[in-house]
């Protein structure tokens, strides 16, 4: 099995990649504000011999410029000058001139492709995804009361690609069924979410520990699925003694951000008004209110009670979105599911903040809090191995902690 080498001659995608539409003029939270936009030498030249209309290259030549500093790589090597916190080609009618005038294919991989995501992968499929980064994504999440479901076409044979699977690495060749049995628990809804990711962890732990009869493990998950619910792992109790854990962790992630999306300064401090803290801005200290957290929690809990799917469908898109498990090695595999669930809990916990004291606690006020928390910590890769790498500095990458991060 090692060593082996896979074809990659079909796609796979979440059944509602199909329905994505840029809002466009229609978006609230625009990709072209606030955000920004930076890509690579081969971009920046082509755009810089781009002609077009008096008004499209005014905008151009305000609005192109070289990345002078710092990493000044391939894929960082020009970006637009936001003006006042808006990209330079937006119109006042929220469409791109750029896009206007000389069509999709002219620009941008960065923004052709946001919030997509194509990846040729160790599964044999070439997938691709949607980040919800986006509020068109969050939109179509919302109306999937039945759950995601993938679907897959044969690519056309220009398209296919080769991947040899590492000698060092047997459980990549087990890489699709893995995947399966992790959203077959995410999806089971004889236990809430957090259980479930739990439970995800469970299984996960014993690959993670060197498991070697494969077969045998996948014969005991397929027999977890077969037995009754059982008893909860999470009982309320434990989560009312671990909320205090729960928010210490949620706040050091939220000031760790250093977010290249210029709104989520404005979020965090929304987040804090709404919980009534003062923080000490030089050492980022204060006093955390469990209260007014649990006070918006039972709000949010309310408010989306019969939403409760969409929370699973994020989460099932994003264990995609994600590349989840990673199988490179046990300890890669474990590194993921860690940073898994800080990444759950921080969506969770600013998912409950869209319901904070003085908040509408609307649809609309959800979507802002998981849009920008989205983009300040899911497209920071390095910020979310920093945070992750903290729990292991710390002894703190146990199942046991693990349940704290779910439990909030």
């Amino acid at each position: 099995m090692a060593g082996k080498t896979v074809i990659i001659d079909k796609d796979l995608r979440p059944s509602y990649y199909d329905a994505f539409r840029c809002l466009a003029g229609g978006c609230i939270h625009s990709c072209c504000e606030g955000w920004h936009v930076s890509f690579s030498k081969k971009d920046y030249l082509a755009l810089k011999r781009m002609e077009g209309s008096e008004e499209l290259n005014g905008r151009m030549q305000d609005g192109l410029r070289r990345i002078r500093k710092g990493d000044l790589s391939e894929m960082y090597y020009g970006e637009f000058a936001l003006k006042d916190g808006i990209c330079p080609l937006l119109r006042e009618d929220g469409l791109c001139q750029l896009q206007m005038e000389k069509g999709e294919k002219a620009l941008p991989d960065v923004c052709r492709g946001f919030p997509r995501s194509e990846v040729y992968m160790p599964t044999g499929y070439w997938e691709r995804a949607l980040t919800p980064g986006c509020e068109a994504v969050l939109e179509l999440l919302w109306e999937l009361p039945d759950g995601v479901d993938f679907l897959s076409d044969p690519l056309p044979k220009e398209k296919w690609r080769q991947y040899k699977l590492p000698e060092d690495a047997p459980l990549q060749f087990f890489y699709a069924e893995i995947r399966s049995v992790c959203i077959d628990f995410l999806q089971d809804r004889r236990f809430p979410l957090p259980e479930r990711i739990l439970r995800m962890g469970i299984a996960l732990q014993e690959l993670a520990g060197g498991e070697q009869d494969i077969p045998g493990w996948f014969a005991r998950q397929a027999a977890r699925f077969e037995e009754g619910a059982g008893e909860g792992l999470l009982d309320e109790a434990s989560q009312g003694r671990t909320t205090p854990m729960f928010l210490s962790n949620n706040f050091r992630v939220m000031f760790g951000l250093q977010s290249i999306d210029r709104e989520f300064p404005a979020v965090r401090q929304d987040v804090l008004q709404g919980l009534g803290l003062e923080i000490n801005q030089q050492d980022q200290t204060g006093k955390i209110s469990v209260e007014a957290y649990c006070e918006a929690r039972d709000r949010y809990e309310a408010q989306f009670k019969d939403r409760a799917f969409f929370m699973e469908n994020l989460m099932v898109s994003l264990f995609f979105y994600m590349h989840m498990p990673s199988l490179a090695s046990p300890e890669d595999l474990w590194k993921s599911y860690v940073n898994f669930c800080n990444v759950y809990s921080f969506l969770r916990f600013m998912a409950v903040m869209s319901c904070r004291k003085g908040a509408a606690g609307d649809q609309k006020e959800l979507f802002r809090m998981l849009v920008h928390a989205s983009r300040a910590l899911l497209h920071s890769s390095k910020r979310q191995e920093a945070l992750r790498d903290d729990f292991f500095d710390n002894n703190s990458a146990t199942l046991a902690h693990m349940a704290v991060l779910l439990g909030g």
